[in-house]
């Protein structure tokens, strides 16, 4: 007996030894009961419910006043109800595409097993029969177009679920007006509009053969892109409801001499609404933070509530409107001078408005105030280095070295920017953060220690790699850089007497029946800071768009505004600005704004626009004072101060207790939160683990 005999006799004995059908049986009977379970759990977990108002309604976004603020943008057609499409469009539809579609219960058995036959007999699928209108309109709102076991299997759980909830007619209606029908136009009507000229509800038995066949291929069989195809599929549907008495045979010989007239009457809708960079923002964290996927969050009729305040946006939109001239171009195609802007509100942390790049708009492009991760240069300085001095023991009025000296083993020698140094070798710490010291900075943070700027800097939610820990953070040297809206919530904190909360641009979601699916209406607070130590940060950050600072003539016509300047250099060596920061807050808003370089090339920005910075965000903070409470400070400039500090009035150890008790309360329901996320995470991947293998089996329908 040769060895393979062996073999082979040996596994038979074995089989039969252990039953081995009974087990293979076993075995079969298990995985069916997983699978169907895992199904179920899909089908039931899916909201099914929701969908007819999700195709009827459009994702509509709302302001900080809940006020509609515009519609986002999706693959989707005018919705019209069933009496309002043509009775010989929905007989042609259901007669054609699925003539039992009124008896089965979302699949049809004897339309799948002629299907298989077909697949058996001449590896063929062309004839149709294996889906059912209910499980093409799950697959088109639900489910991806791979052809897989899996989607499958989804396919027909999930028709079971829709007939569950919706009865046939509506179900007919939600297909005719979420289906593909070629040439950019979801939906019957849109689709009547774009081939015929007129509604749906004039649809003739000519038309309503044209348009179902469009269905089986809607960029291979519409009568715009190859008319002859469209030509004859339409003739052969015309045979077939003739054959099925639908139509007599003199119709259909009528029909089938007649030529398919063509009018082009439809008006695509544009975006609706007048905030991209904002809306923009919108999407990407809603994506990023909830489990809607984004063509769901754009075609599911979501109800979003933002922090968007459209006056703030709207004079922010103004600032950089006919102002091409500040940057030396013509503010349209791709200008050599690129800005960013941030708006964020300090008592709640909300993201009022924002301006993500200049000139031509690209839907769904790069946003340059959530995106751009650039060196924030000097207006490091307030975060890093003076909270962490006045919380080690210095004073607004405290003296500090002004002289060039060296530092560590590596020598750095860091000079001002003006390569000036007052003559007694020192000044008030007030006065070398408003004219942007790099020599006291260097100094401070040195004797505080880098880790220490490093850990405050983690508190203000700026997070330091190791490579940047060093005394160039000083000066704002960071590989990694910051957005502008990431430096407008870290400056929120002052003006929000020392409390951060993360800046955020949605409130809450509802889905299309009104249900809440996610809600930030309470973010997590961070202590950052005392009172003391922010008012005494304002006032000495007052004094930088005043006569003293880096700032002066940058800021609002009229008012008090607190904040920083910034720039940084091209590169080691190479001493032209790339980077112009300016940062201002009041006791209503927070704006952060940058003006740089895409590229590195010979261009510098102080040759491109030398005082246009300055011009552009007096304009940007006169604007926002304009629409804003103007709501005072309560400190006064650090210059006009005789005292070293200011005296807040005190609060009782109840208030204090309580705002310990908030914070923390907070920060637990913060962490209880992320640890369901990981939760949930977790079971998701075991889920998916567990239905693998199902995605590498492709079937030839």
């Amino acid at each position: 007996m040769s060895r393979w005999k062996k073999i082979w006799q040996g596994f038979k004995n074995l089989w039969v030894y252990y039953r081995g059908w009974k087990w293979l049986i076993f075995l079969g009977m298990s995985l069916a009961l997983m699978m169907s379970t895992y199904l179920v759990i899909i089908a039931k977990t899916t909201s099914v419910e929701t969908l007819q108002d999700g195709l009827m309604n459009q994702t509509t976004v709302y302001d900080v006043y809940d006020e509609k603020a515009g519609t986002l943008w999706a693959q989707k057609g005018t919705y019209v109800t069933l009496d309002q499409m043509s009775p010989q469009m929905r007989e042609t539809l259901v007669s054609t595409e699925d003539k039992r579609f009124y008896e089965h219960n979302g699949f049809d058995t004897i339309g799948i097993g002629r299907a298989f036959v077909s697949l058996l007999l001449k590896r063929d699928l062309s004839g149709g029969g294996g889906s059912t209108i209910t499980q093409q309109l799950t697959k088109n709102a639900f489910l991806t177009l791979d052809q897989t076991f899996q989607r499958k299997f989804k396919e027909l759980f999930l028709a079971l679920e829709v007939e569950k909830h919706y009865t046939k007619d509506e179900i007919l209606e939600m297909y005719l007006n979420n289906a593909y029908f070629g040439n950019g136009v979801w939906g019957v009507e849109d689709a009547s509009m774009k081939y015929f000229g007129h509604s749906a509800v004039y649809l003739d038995w000519n038309e309503s053969m044209v348009l179902t066949a469009t269905l089986n291929g809607p960029s291979i069989f519409n009568p715009i892109d190859d008319y002859e195809v469209a030509f004859e599929r339409r003739n052969a549907i015309a045979e077939y409801l003739a054959s099925e008495g639908i139509i007599s045979q003199e119709d259909s010989a009528y029909i089938q001499s007649s030529a398919i007239e063509l009018y082009d009457a439809y008006i695509q809708t544009e975006q609706g609404h007048e905030y991209p960079s904002y809306f923009d923002a919108v999407i990407n964290e809603a994506v990023s933070l909830t489990n809607i996927p984004e063509s769901d969050l754009l075609s599911k009729g979501y109800q979003i509530y933002t922090n968007l305040e459209p006056s703030a946006q709207q004079m922010l939109n103004a600032s950089y409107d006919n102002n091409s001239w500040i940057f030396g171009d013509d503010g349209t195609g791709t200008p050599l001078v690129q800005s960013a802007s941030a708006v964020v509100d300090p008592d709640t942390g909300g993201v009022m408005a924002v301006y993500g790049g200049r000139g031509d708009y690209n839907y769904r492009g790069f946003n340059r105030a959530t995106d751009m991760y650039r060196s924030p240069g000097s207006t490091i300085k307030p975060l890093a280095i003076y909270v962490s001095a006045l919380e080690a023991g210095y004073n607004i009025h405290s003296a500090v070295p002004d002289v060039v000296q060296s530092y560590g083993s590596n020598n750095y020698t860091p000079e001002n920017y003006d390569l000036y140094t007052d003559p007694s070798g020192e000044v008030e710490l007030y006065y070398a953060l408003a004219q942007s010291k790099n020599t006291s900075a260097v100094y401070l943070m040195n004797e505080l220690g880098i880790n220490r700027s490093v850990q405050k800097l983690k508190q203000f939610g700026i997070n330091v790699p190791q490579a940047d820990q060093t005394l160039t953070l000083a000066l704002g040297a960071l590989q990694t850089g910051v957005t502008p809206v990431q430096l407008a919530s870290a400056y929120a904190t002052f003006a929000n007497e020392g409390v951060r909360i993360e800046s955020y641009f949605i409130r809450r979601i509802e889905d299309s029946s009104g249900k809440v699916v996610y809600n930030n209406e309470k973010p997590a607070r961070h202590m950052v800071m005392t009172k003391n130590v922010a008012a005494d940060m304002t006032s000495m950050m007052l004094d930088s768009y005043s006569g003293y600072g880096t700032g002066y003539g940058a800021g609002p016509d009229w008012g008090q505004i607190a904040g920083k300047t910034g720039s940084t250099e091209v590169s080691e060596g190479n001493m032209e600005t790339r980077d112009k920061w300016m940062v201002g807050y009041t006791s209503d808003f927070v704006i952060v704004t940058w003006v740089g370089l895409d590229e590195i090339g010979e261009e510098s920005l102080d040759d491109l626009m030398p005082s246009g910075m300055g011009t552009l965000f007096n304009i940007q903070t006169t604007n926002l004072m304009s629409v804003s409470e103007q709501t005072p400070f309560d400190v006064t400039y650090a210059s006009q101060m005789n005292e070293t500090t200011n005296i807040l009035q005190t609060t009782s150890w109840s208030d204090d207790w309580q705002e310990a008790f908030s914070e923390n309360l907070d920060l637990a329901r913060e962490k209880a939160g992320e640890l369901w996320q990981s939760t949930k995470e977790v079971t998701g991947d075991l889920i998916n683990k567990g239905s693998e293998w199902l995605e590498t089996i492709d079937l030839p329908f």
